[in-house]
């Protein structure tokens, strides 16, 4: 049987074709391969222009291209950061307990605290936002962290009474997911001007162990 040069089968559909090897015994190259300088540098350049554009469009809607009916003004949402900066502060300055303290120790540092939150969220009772979309959205949220805080007082109250038996319950929207996931996506909404009253970086669910506060939080 005489010898046959090799076939290289590409697939067209549902059905294969035989694609001859070159002279030289190469298989064919791809279209890109084929293709002249000026082409291949047309589809380079396009696809960075692409990718340039994908990554301005996520850049631009997460900083100044956001524009939710919620979104604050911004110098109303100066005020909020300025107010989470300070509660921020006021927190990393009390005495840190360990995970190894006594209930009573756990609890006091809770209850100092939510005194610290609570006139963080007094203080922006006080702002008011001119145009009523984000001006009924922060009064929600404020609620919302009025809930969390209370939450974390009858934990304390409770580790008074109940030492290590006692168990924090978060509250949770429609029963079913954590309240502060719906803070926290409101702060989003916000681009990056009020990152700091994210309640990861004020440690608000934190209510055992040692606080980490700010960015560091990894939040």
């Amino acid at each position: 049987m005489p010898d046959r040069e090799p076939r290289t089968f590409v697939p067209t559909g549902d059905r294969e074709t035989a694609a001859a090897p070159h002279a030289n015994g190469a298989l064919p190259g791809s279209e890109f391969t084929k293709a002249s300088p000026t082409r291949r540098r047309l589809i380079v350049g396009g696809l960075v222009v692409f990718l340039g554009l994908w990554a301005f469009a996520i850049t631009y809607s997460v900083t100044a291209g956001g524009r939710s009916p919620e979104r604050l003004d911004d110098p109303t949402a100066r005020v909020v950061e300025t107010a989470c900066v300070g509660a921020q502060h006021a927190l990393s300055a009390l005495p840190q307990v360990s995970a190894k303290a006594a209930a009573p120790a756990r609890a006091t540092l809770i209850t100092r605290e939510d005194a610290i939150l609570t006139s963080m969220v007094d203080d922006l009772r006080a702002v008011h936002p001119d145009q009523k979309t984000p001006a009924t959205a922060l009064t929600d949220w404020l609620a919302d962290w009025q809930r969390l805080i209370t939450a974390r007082q009858t934990y304390a109250t409770d580790l008074g009474t109940d030492g290590n038996n006692a168990r924090f319950v978060e509250p949770a929207t429609a029963g079913v997911d954590p309240i502060v996931d719906k803070m926290n996506d409101w702060i989003l909404e916000q681009g990056t001007r009020t990152d700091a009253c994210n309640t990861g970086q004020l440690q608000a669910e934190v209510v055992f162990g040692l606080r980490t506060y700010g960015p560091a939080s990894n939040t």
